[in-house]
């Protein structure tokens, strides 16, 4: 027990037995009544000055709650209930009642903790319950009158909680309605001026597909936290049934949303989520999916046994390394090479010359199976570079031909120019050359042609895709908005058919059915292709593999 709960105990048995003293010395002043005393037969009026010690309490109760001190009320009507008789309670539960409907659902849930306590446990659940609902909580309404109704089936309040309960499901929001966090200014606004477009292009497919009007409540997060997390309180506050966004300042909207139990999909990466919650979903690309997808296609379709990869040693090209390193283990194949590069130098001959043998054979440690894992292989590595350029390893004839099948670059554009033709003059050919979603841009069609034409690359996104809801997304954005769209555009347009279509569904009845329906077997078509969430909120999607042809990107089907 805290230290005011304790202070405030003293101070009650203190005025106990100060009362009790004043009662005994009453007591001892008064003259003896007999029997046979005309007086006390007949009805003494004095006798309406003795009050019960209960009814002391309750007007000390009084007092505290006038001042607007619940948590006092509370105790003191806690020790009176202890100390009345049987038929006393029923005042003393009136009054302790009409202190609950003003009390905080803080103070009650304090309440509820204590051990002991002559509060029935059930009147403070309810009236917990019912402040819930009253400041639109209805997430912990729910789950506070449920277990109510659960524990004490056979209480009096049971079937108004019940009815509470319905009436909360058909009023606490409404599925034809979602709220969108954007940054529509601020640094950022960029970006949620174009997933808006998305965005609305969705609304109205949909509301001409199901013949009734759906609603978008936007708030503009003005690239702010704090920001953010009111525009989740308004949202919740318009009965919205789930909140799609934010693109950034995620930490604290999510949060909010997750204590009022609103689904959200965000338009980030889950790993990026500073916290956990089974109310939070994203709805993004991700590295993992990427370097799943390019291992999945030239592992199983291709049957490619070995590969080398080449990183910039940064944080990107880091965390893509280690990813694409696993994802490698996990179809059993093997790394044959592992070597990093400066990303400010435009001279790469050294890295690819030792990735080709040129200099010395590939070690054996770098197959994964060596014993301590990636890290031991990739510090003796780094050693044996050491090595020889303190000339104390002997360099070796080149080789015939290289070892490994494909190449993993992990880097944007502009050095992707860079590397790809010396990759060549160093005779480095032949092998398949994997990137990520960065190498999708139009340079790199002009700036390493010829030199791109066995690459696969990976992304979210690809308007001359073959699949029919991509196409016709592409179709109906140039046509509303007279230019293309790209991800971030179409990944906003599947995020509001993802909520919509959800919602509409016989079984939602709740922001609480929406979420499990999201976190269901459920497989959602979009113009990004198919996703589902699973169980953290994480999405799992089918990226789509490009390739360059005659100059243009093509897509692969796979």
């Amino acid at each position: 027990m805290n230290k005011k709960l304790t202070v405030i105990l003293n101070q009650i048995c203190y005025l106990l037995i100060i009362t009790i003293v004043i009662g005994l010395w009453g007591c001892a002043k008064a003259p003896v009544k007999h029997l046979y005393d005309n007086s006390f037969v007949q009805g003494d009026k004095s006798l309406e000055k003795y009050v019960s010690l209960h009814q002391i309490l309750m007007a000390e109760a009084a007092k505290f709650s006038a001042q607007g001190n619940n948590q006092d009320a509370l105790f003191v009507y806690n020790q009176a209930l202890a100390l009345a008789e049987p038929g006393d309670r029923g005042k003393i539960l009136s009054g302790i009642e009409k202190v609950l409907t003003k009390t905080k659902p803080q103070v009650i849930e304090e309440f509820i903790q204590i051990k002991n306590l002559s509060i029935p446990r059930a009147l403070l659940l309810y009236w917990l319950g019912l402040d819930y609902a009253a400041q639109n909580n209805y997430l912990e309404a729910e789950k506070t009158l449920d277990l109510f109704v659960t524990t004490y089936p056979d209480h009096a309040y049971v079937e108004d909680a019940q009815d509470l309960l319905a009436s909360m499901k058909l009023v606490g929001f409404k599925k034809n309605t979602i709220g969108c966090l954007l940054p529509l200014s601020g640094k950022y606004h960029v970006f949620g001026q174009r997933a808006l477009e998305g965005i609305q292009l969705a609304v109205q497919e949909l509301s001409k597909t199901y013949g009734q009007n759906f609603h978008v409540i936007i708030k503009d997060t003005q690239s702010n936290p704090e920001r953010a997390a009111e525009c989740v309180d308004e949202l919740n506050q318009e009965k919205v049934v789930g909140i799609l966004g934010p693109i950034l300042a995620i930490q604290q909207a999510g949060s909010r949303a997750q204590s009022l139990g609103i689904p959200m999909i965000a338009l980030t990466q889950k790993t990026d989520f500073p916290l956990q919650g089974d109310y939070l979903f994203s709805n993004f690309i991700t590295p993992e999916m990427q370097v799943q997808a390019l291992a999945s296609y030239i592992f199983t379709k291709l049957g490619i046994k070995k590969v080398a990869i080449l990183y910039p040693n940064e944080r990107y090209g880091k965390r893509y390394m280690e990813l694409f390193w696993d994802a490698v283990n996990k179809f059993n194949g093997e790394i044959v090479g592992v070597e990093s590069y400066d990303g400010k130098n435009t001279d790469f001959a050294t890295p690819i010359k030792k990735l080709t043998g040129e200099y010395y054979h590939v070690p054996n440690f770098l197959i994964p199976e060596i014993s301590g894992g990636r890290q031991v292989a990739l510090e003796q590595n780094k050693k044996l570079q050491n090595d020889i350029t303190r000339g104390s390893a002997i360099p070796i004839e080149p080789k015939d031909r290289i070892d490994f099948q494909a190449l993993f670059i992990p880097d944007s554009v502009s050095r992707i120019n860079l590397i790809l033709p010396q990759l060549t003059f160093n005779d480095a050919k032949g092998m398949v050359l994997l990137g990520t979603n960065l190498w999708h841009q139009p340079g790199l069609l002009t700036g390493a042609k010829g030199y791109n034409k066995k690459a696969v690359i990976t992304d979210g996104y690809f308007g001359n895709s073959k699949n029919p809801i991509t196409a016709r997304f592409e179709k109906k954005f140039n046509e509303l908005y007279g230019t293309r769209p790209g991800f971030l555009e179409a990944i906003a347009y599947d995020t509001v058919n993802i909520l919509f279509k959800a919602a509409m569904g016989d079984d939602v009845d709740s922001r609480q059915s929406l979420k499990n329906v999201l976190q269901g077997t459920r497989i959602f078509e979009g113009a990004t292709g198919n996703t589902i969430f699973d169980k953290t909120g994480s999405p799992h999607k089918e990226l789509f593999l490009l390739t360059v042809k005659k100059g243009k990107f093509k897509e692969i089907s796979h």
